[in-house]
């Protein structure tokens, strides 16, 4: 049996690792300040959604060098089978399918199969509120005026907080999940809840698969990878258009972005980098 903690006295728990770093995220008021924050940005980035929608153009430059952008994002109906027999003629099939264990929840027997093609686990940590941890999450509501201006220095101001919460709160949970604790125990309980080391969903190595089980297995089961897919499209394998035929635009959602003015000029020279990139790749295929 395995013990979560080490026991001081009959009702106080010694806290160690994990337990510890969990402890220090809320009683050091981040995990509340953060989610504080959090919720205002939404709001925040609510009222500027609104204040430009009906709008006739899709990008505004608001003052303080804020942009919004409305950026258009298609939705898609995939003939998976069609594209996955597409891919198995090519001879690519392994190389762009996906592979993993959730698939097959209702078929233990093909997992057990699977067992010797299983890729190295991976983990994340996770925290699970009792009441006292509860109390830390943000409950209130927050309403801002329609003024441009103010909307502009308030994302900006919390922006920047949000930042700097995030970067502490992903290094603490970093540390939190190479616990060596929480890696023997998986669950270590702290003042305000229970701190979970959960696996991420198994994969499977596709082409060992491919060679011990055949195509038709990849067929099956398999997923495509789209971001695999744009590789090999870039690489010269096969065009857009040859990908298109096994793809049709069901509906385009507009996404509201808000960001930087010098943020955006940032994303347009890594697009255009990709672009580049991806030119070469297709010269020296």
């Amino acid at each position: 049996m395995k013990k979560t903690n080490i026991l001081n006295n009959e009702n106080d728990l010694v806290l160690i690792g994990a337990a510890r770093l969990m402890e220090d995220v809320f009683e050091s008021g981040l995990y509340r300040g953060m989610k504080t924050v959090e919720k205002k940005m939404d709001c925040i980035k609510k009222t500027i959604r609104k204040q430009f929608e009906n709008g006739e153009s899709k990008r505004y430059e608001l003052p303080h060098d804020v942009i919004v952008k409305f950026v258009p994002s298609p939705v898609y109906e995939t003939d998976e089978l069609g594209l996955k027999e597409f891919l198995k003629d090519y001879g690519l099939l392994p190389q762009l399918i996906t592979l993993k264990a959730k698939t097959f929840k209702d078929e233990p027997d093909i997992l057990v199969e699977l067992t010797p093609f299983q890729e190295p686990m991976k983990f994340f940590a996770q925290f699970y509120l009792n009441s006292k941890g509860k109390l830390h999450l943000d409950n209130e509501e927050y309403f801002y005026e329609d003024s441009i201006e103010l909307l502009a220095i308030n994302f900006l101001k919390e922006k920047s907080s949000f930042e700097n919460d995030q970067k502490k709160y992903k290094k603490i949970m970093g540390e939190i999940s190479a616990c060596p604790f929480l890696r023997q125990s998986r669950t270590l309980k702290s003042t305000y809840g229970t701190c979970r080391l959960r696996s991420k969903d198994v994969e499977f190595n596709t082409q060992s698969v491919y060679n011990e089980l055949g195509s038709e297995f990849l067929i099956n089961y398999g997923q495509v990878s789209l971001t695999s897919l744009e590789d090999f499209i870039a690489k010269g394998y096969f065009s857009s258009r040859d990908i298109m035929k096994f793809r049709k635009v069901i509906d385009i959602k507009l996404r509201c972005v808000v960001m930087e003015k010098d943020k955006e000029i940032k994303q347009s020279e890594f697009f255009h980098q990709q672009i580049m990139r991806k030119t070469n790749l297709r010269r020296f295929a």
